[in-house]
């Protein structure tokens, strides 16, 4: 009975080591495991619009992987925010991530998805307008960085930023203008009858609001506004509300398919489309982050689109989720 109970404290002090110590290389098991599944997938969404460019005989862009990543800080943005807007309230815009790194450069991009695979995030870029435009944009000669993290919200996050840097162009000396004779008298211009406002009965307050900004936009731009469409709205709608009722945030919808399917679906005849997706607790908050990106921005000022559905559905983990169709 003595030797036993001499050695019930050396026996309960080793078991306590070797648990500590499998604990401890459990922990860094599983580390180590995710790790390398988030390089690959950071190398497959690398390799992938590439071979995009290559197929409609495009120059792939240089990679420029100098630490700090800008696209790693716009990742870790989503992840610790759960934020999927172009603007992080964290980092703010891609522009601005970029200035706080010192990047140089004439136009800039960014590329944003939330998929479980690196071949499920390229898909759904290549069937967004706007992403697409930017993979296969000549000006963007240099990708700044690639990132993919995990994610509650959209298991991975997927972020690619582009730019085409600066270059000094030499300035050639310009020859004096030949002196110009004076324009004939011009007869008045006849003041134009004013376009009837569109009818915009169907919408909630949010989509009125958005649909105002966004022809605001376009006015100041010289644009003609765009006309409400209630089916295009309608569909809008239940874009949104899917998202939020299935967890996900991405042009292609598991249950409609792409944004153009869905129009299909819903019979709107149109040459050209695209679609806007924005999370934001407001309007303007959401507003702000589209115009501050280059692709949702470029939907918003497109002078081929004559007529526009928003749908504004309260829920999900940005608060409301807003949708705007376009078509012309």
């Amino acid at each position: 009975m003595r030797f036993r109970a001499k050695w019930v404290p050396l026996v309960l002090v080793a078991s306590l080591f070797l648990f500590v110590s499998l604990l401890s290389i459990t922990v860094f098991t599983q580390t180590g495991a995710s790790v390398a599944v988030t390089a690959a997938d950071e190398q497959q969404v690398a390799d992938l619009p590439n071979e995009a460019s290559d197929a409609v005989g495009l120059p792939a862009p240089a990679s420029d992987a100098t630490p700090p990543d800008p696209a790693k800080i716009k990742t870790l943005g989503i992840t610790s925010n759960n934020n999927f807007c172009p603007a992080s309230p964290a980092y703010g815009s891609q522009f601005d991530i970029m200035k706080a790194d010192r990047a140089q450069y004439s136009y800039a991009g960014k590329n944003p998805a939330g998929s479980s695979t690196g071949q499920g995030a390229h898909t759904c870029l290549m069937n967004s307008s706007g992403s697409c435009a930017s993979i296969l944009n000549t000006g963007y000669t240099t990708k700044m960085g690639i990132d993919v993290v995990r994610s509650d919200v959209c298991n991975k996050a997927f972020v690619k930023l582009f730019i085409k840097p600066t270059s000094k162009i030499p300035t050639l000396p310009q020859k004096p203008a030949p002196p110009q004779e004076p324009a004939p008298p011009q007869e008045p211009v006849q003041p134009q009858t004013p376009e009837p406002a569109p009818d915009t009965s169907g919408l909630n307050a949010d989509e009125q609001a958005m649909f105002d900004l966004v022809n605001q936009e376009r006015s100041k731009a010289g644009l003609r506004p765009l006309q409400v469409d209630m089916t295009l709205v309608k569909v809008a709608r239940l874009k949104a509300q899917d998202m939020i009722n299935k967890g996900y945030f991405s042009h292609t919808s598991p249950t409609y398919g792409s944004p153009f399917d869905m129009l299909k679906t819903y019979g709107v005849q149109y040459s050209y489309a695209g679609e806007n997706l924005a999370g934001a607790p407001t309007v303007q908050s959401a507003h702000n982050n589209l115009m501050n990106s280059s692709g949702h921005r470029a939907n918003i000022l497109n002078a081929s689109y004559t007529k526009v559905g928003i749908g504004v559905v309260s829920g999900g983990p940005y608060s409301k989720m807003f949708v705007q169709m376009f078509t012309g």
